[in-house]
């Protein structure tokens, strides 16, 4: 696929469809869900879905093709 968008998690994007330019990214923390390390993710963790610290994400996303 011919996704060149760059970021973290999300994607990377604002809701207006440009970067956030706003500062510093807030952090939160939070444990992940895989190894239990406390980890700092870029948004407010729900609760109703995993969270993973980054070495375990790499774990988890999805295959690009």
């Amino acid at each position: 696929m011919g996704d060149n968008r760059k970021g973290g998690f999300r994607g990377g994007r604002g809701g207006f469809g440009g970067f956030r330019s706003s500062g510093p990214r807030e952090m939160h923390k939070a444990t992940c869900a895989d190894c239990g390390q406390e980890t700092e993710v870029p948004f407010q963790p729900s609760g109703d879905r995993p969270v993973y610290c980054r070495e375990c994400y790499q774990n988890h996303r999805p295959k690009r093709y």
